[in-house]
């Protein structure tokens, strides 16, 4: 891009430009698909870069840095070639702050980066030790809904293992059924069991699958400091 388009876009925004360059412009726009897409950039990171500032003397303050930084650069060059220079580099500063602004949220965490799935091993109780056999084996080889299956029919013999419960919300969560897993998280934490503090872990994946991050911080904060995941409840409320 040349420097004029540049200012050419600045004057856009600010209502500046006057109508012979409004014409030029309006017709570039049409006829020049790099003019075309270097404007749109422009305008989004502008317009990003507005709704970042909580009220208009921060924005203020940060045209005045950007402005500042540029003039201190080029204040012993007289030239007048150089006050294009100078417009490049503000114009290049707002950009690279502006990106950062834009994209800041990709940044986030990723479940799938957070995420590690237990391999799991089942104390056999009962008569129906190949139910749990087979529970074992289908949720360590991710075939999470023949293991949900197969816990429902564990459950029914004792719904008051924890252990089997956490993992079928676990199943849950990787199958996409969020609210499911919800709500046996919630269930295995109010009860206050060994399992709790890990529910309370896996209940903040969960949330930050579905991108909630309030609600993932929620979970997190909960997470005692004797707990094996508090490290990593820090480390990740640290990265949100």
């Amino acid at each position: 891009m040349k420097d004029q388009d540049y200012r050419i876009f600045e004057a856009y925004i600010t209502g500046d430009l006057e109508s012979e360059e409004m014409e030029q412009h309006n017709k570039k726009l049409q006829e020049d698909n790099d003019y075309r897409e270097s404007f749109e950039l422009y305008k989004t990171l502008n317009e990003h870069l507005k709704s970042e500032f909580e009220n208009t003397e921060d924005l203020e303050q940060f045209e005045k840095s950007v402005s500042s930084i540029s003039s201190n650069y080029f204040e012993r060059r007289k030239h007048p070639k150089f006050a294009w220079v100078k417009m490049t580099i503000a114009a290049s500063i707002i950009i690279a702050i502006g990106l950062y602004f834009l994209f800041g949220e990709v940044s986030k965490p990723q479940y799938q980066e957070v995420a590690q799935i237990p391999t799991i091993h089942l104390s056999e109780r009962g008569a129906n030790v190949e139910v749990y056999l087979q529970a074992e084996k289908a949720f360590n080889q991710r075939q999470y809904a023949q293991a949900i299956e197969l816990f429902d029919q564990i459950l029914r013999e004792d719904n008051q293992m924890h252990s089997i419960r956490l993992y079928q919300a676990i199943a849950y969560m990787e199958t996409g059924q969020a609210e499911n897993a919800k709500k046996l998280y919630d269930k295995i934490i109010q009860q206050k069991n060994a399992f709790s503090e890990e529910a309370l872990w896996y209940a903040a994946l969960n949330e930050l699958n579905k991108e909630d991050y309030p609600a993932c911080k929620s979970y997190l904060k909960k997470i005692k400091p004797s707990a094996s995941r508090y490290e990593d409840a820090t480390n990740l409320l640290n990265e949100l």
